[in-house]
């Protein structure tokens, strides 16, 4: 029979199969359970449990914050760094998720035949971002564009990128939807030589995060766009 685990959040309940790994972010979206859609604090894929090897992990996603483990015994909570993964070997894991307004909890139960049975460390070492990226001008006005509504002040504010249409369409001739879409893959290709690395269905939400949360990007930059925002 195919093991089962559960994830509470706020006393509502998910059921979480090795087929359908559950995924908390920031806001709800497709395959994404929110947390606080106004708490710029929270990445926008901040992790997951899932199913492999034979064991049910905890996977860090974020690009920027590091979530705490607290299996329950009084001892200081553990650190899974950017990028790593944690086999759960208590039967319930409570996830700390550090938001800019708030604390988060994340409860983790799993079936006692399924715990992790390791000695020693569970956490496993994955991909972690680093580097300084630096922007053109060029970058700045189409990223600018993309992601004006992380820089705008609450209650303006939205976290959704824009579409690369959209994008065009605020910036005007001569850029086109094509045309913004390969600048922002340059950029992506030049984030990965820097191993940081923006892919998947969520990239450009992920790209927001990290521009924002190391400055790279900042309210000031909302000049670009004139009063065309």
């Amino acid at each position: 029979m195919s093991t089962v685990a559960a994830v509470v959040i706020a006393g509502e309940e998910f059921e979480v199969t090795p087929e359908r790994p559950f995924v908390f972010g920031r806001s709800d979206g497709e395959g994404v359970v929110g947390l606080d859609s106004s708490d710029m604090g929270i990445s926008a894929i901040a992790g997951s449990v899932e199913w492999a090897w034979g064991l049910w992990w905890l996977v860090n996603h974020s690009r920027k914050r590091r979530l705490l483990l607290d299996d329950g015994t009084g001892g200081q909570a553990q650190r899974l760094e950017c990028g790593q993964r944690f086999a759960i070997n208590v039967g319930c894991l409570t996830v700390v998720v550090p938001g800019a307004i708030y604390t988060h909890r994340v409860e983790v139960v799993i079936p006692e035949s399924d715990l992790a049975r390791v000695e020693g460390s569970q956490i496993t070492s994955g991909t972690l971002v680093a580097g300084d990226l630096r922007l053109s001008e060029r970058d700045k006005d189409v990223l600018v564009a993309m992601f004006s509504g992380y820089l705008e002040a609450f209650p303006r504010r939205s976290t959704r990128p824009r579409t690369y249409q959209q994008a065009a369409t605020l910036l005007g001739p001569p850029w086109t939807a094509v045309i913004v879409r390969k600048q922002i893959e340059r950029l992506k290709e030049r984030a990965a030589r820097l191993e940081a690395y923006f892919e998947g269905p969520h990239a450009n939400y992920d790209l927001a995060d990290y521009l924002v949360a190391n400055g790279l990007l900042v309210p000031d930059d909302l000049a670009r766009l004139g009063g065309a925002r």
